[in-house]
């Protein structure tokens, strides 16, 4: 007799319920279908020992930190090797029968091939910059992914990706607020190289598995790589404009629904900043400074509502109450009593929720 889950013999039960009602099956036949399926009992004896071998596995760690220093330096590399494989094995003979505890294991043989590297270089004395010691970490890690087909694996690459671009200063989070005019040649764009392959190999490892966190993550960073050297190269007005645009392209011609989420996402974010005039720098903008602005708000606010009747309703409905807040926080809410201030305010997004229900209800129809 096959065991599920309480929850899921729940979720089973309703479902059945659901199709005596419809008249799809009788009251008889649920009973039969329900007697094929048991709880699954927790076993006392599988949670004792996965407590006993988590206790003993910190009594060890904690007997190596203490006594450290006093083993043998070739020791030491023998122990973190041997962990690491340890944990390779483990994934292999726990993923067979239990996918959550192999995938737990194999960021388990990540942490230590991170760890050990730190370590090692450590040792021998041998200085290793950050952004050193992080790309052979990602490097492992991406590997891994790819071999192991693990979303787990894609996600700790991303964000070590995320710390690897920040400390070669690939990526500046900045540079679309404080820098007004191109500062570097269009030809230097890709510099640095390594940046701009370590992108390719992370939609490389993404192909292979297809996983929905790992893609938006991925879009996330390349959307701040691409603004930081589109800021240095054609300045941070420029650059908003050409996101909030591509944005707006992503989410039309897309016909995958994570890429129109991002598109959306893109054209919101960077069509919202793009309302206040101090993102307007540079000659070419000081006579439109204060006009621009509003025209871009008005754009944006129509795609949004564009995108609400096409069925983005979530989206587009937060975008809008972000728009109308910008405005009446930045002209109205100044002049107004606080009281009657937080009171439009509240209703603003009271209204907005509601309606988000209404147009999600009426879209569904």
């Amino acid at each position: 007799m096959p065991e599920i889950r309480k929850k899921e013999m729940d979720f089973l039960g309703g479902e059945i319920a659901g199709w005596v009602e419809e008249g799809i099956i009788s009251g008889e036949q649920a009973t039969e279908i329900l007697s094929l399926y048991e709880i699954k009992a927790r076993n006392l004896r599988v949670i004792m020992l996965i407590a006993g071998g988590i206790l003993l596995g910190l009594g060890a760690v904690s007997f190596l930190l203490a006594n450290w220093h006093t083993i043998d330096k070739d020791l030491r590399v023998i122990i973190i090797v041997g962990a690491y494989i340890a944990s390779l094995a483990a994934y292999i003979f726990a993923g067979r029968s239990s996918t959550k505890t192999g995938k737990a294991f194999l960021l388990l043989s990540s942490g230590i091939f991170g760890g050990g590297i730190y370590l090692i270089t450590r040792m021998y004395d041998y200085k290793i910059a950050l952004a050193e010691f992080l790309g052979w970490w990602i490097a492992e890690v991406i590997i891994t992914s790819i071999v192991a087909r693990d979303e787990w694996q894609l996600y700790l690459a991303g964000a070590l990706s995320l710390v690897w671009l920040n400390e070669t200063e690939a990526v500046n989070p900045f540079a679309l607020y404080f820098v007004r005019t191109a500062r570097v040649p269009v030809s230097e764009f890709f510099a640095p190289m390594s940046a701009f392959a370590l992108m390719i190999a992370l939609w490389g490892a993404w192909f292979v598995g297809k996983d929905r966190i790992a893609f938006m993550m991925n879009m996330l960073l390349t959307v701040l790589l691409l603004a930081s050297r589109m800021s240095l190269c054609f300045g941070g007005t420029w650059t908003l404009i050409i996101l909030a645009a591509s944005g707006g392209a992503i989410s039309f011609m897309s016909k995958w629904q994570d890429a129109e989420t991002m598109g959306l996402l893109m054209l919101g974010v960077f069509g919202l900043l793009l309302t206040w005039p101090e993102f307007w720098r540079g000659a070419e903008f000081s006579d439109v400074r204060n006009v621009f602005p509003v025209v871009n708000a008005v754009i944006v606010a129509g795609l949004m509502l564009l995108n609400i009747w096409r069925g983005h309703s979530g989206i587009g409905i937060t975008f809008c109450a972000l728009l109308a807040s910008r405005y009446f926080f930045d002209h109205l809410f100044g002049y107004l009593p606080k009281a009657l201030g937080f009171t439009l305010t509240g209703i603003i997004f009271v209204v907005a929720g509601l309606s988000f229900g209404k147009v999600r209800k009426f879209l569904e129809r």
